[in-house]
């Protein structure tokens, strides 16, 4: 199976400085990766890196291409959801931004699409309403929709449920389980990471590890401790 995302001796740059070293997982089609560590580990920098938004060291491939020399492609095949919501929704209303990510990806947006698109997230009473008139949550299910409305082949999402609900959290359980994108989830919900996600990165210290099965890592008490994800 080929990968969707590989990082190879990845080495994590902020502000000119080495932040996390000697990163290394796959990813194939399909697979759902969870990223793991405290507040400033790296993971929100790993997912910038994804899209070619920041320098870094070793190799780290979006569908086969180098990231450094070929940023534009890695933006056209991965779409991310970061945790500031705001600066990410820009049209007048929720009906135009789902429209405008379906137009992205080359299809119609003719109204029955958009409802559609909008009635998988909870949105469909809200799509006359400007983003800016929606809860945190709302908001953060708008930028879900249109991510997926763009048909990326890969999924970044940075802290999706921070502004949900126990309702909220549950219902994008459901949908993240049905979606065919590769994943790739930075989050401090465990319950979250482990309900979609079989693999899992760790990040803290400067230092990284790769898990094949995010269960076995949860069962075990002292790489819980070692890892600070108690």
């Amino acid at each position: 199976m080929s990968a969707g995302v590989r990082a190879e001796g990845l080495v994590l740059r902020r502000d000119g400085r080495d932040i996390v070293s000697g990163i290394e997982f796959a990813a194939g089609p399909g697979e759902r990766v969870a990223l793991l560590g405290a507040n400033g580990s790296g993971k929100t920098t790993l997912a910038r890196t994804m899209l070619g938004f920041a320098e870094y060291g070793g190799r780290l491939e979006i569908e086969g291409r180098e990231v450094r020399s070929d940023a534009k492609s890695a933006r056209r095949a991965v779409a991310a959801v970061f945790s500031d919501a705001d600066p990410q929704l820009l049209m007048p209303t929720v009906h135009d931004e789902l429209a405008f990510s379906l137009q992205t990806a080359g299809e119609g947006a003719v109204p029955a699409q958009v409802r559609e698109l909008a009635g998988r997230f909870g949105l469909a009473g809200l799509l006359d309403r400007h983003p800016s008139r929606l809860s945190s949550g709302e908001k953060r299910k708008a930028l879900l929709a249109l991510s997926i409305g763009r048909r990326p082949s890969i999924l970044v999402l940075d802290e999706p449920t921070a502004d949900l609900d126990a309702r909220g959290t549950r219902g994008l359980t459901e949908a993240l389980a049905s979606l065919p994108q590769t994943i790739i989830l930075a989050t401090h919900d465990y319950d979250l990471a482990r309900a979609v996600c079989r693999k899992v990165v760790v990040l803290g210290g400067g230092r990284s590890a790769f898990f094949e099965d995010i269960d076995a890592l949860f069962a075990d008490q002292l790489l819980l401790e070692t890892w600070e994800l108690t």
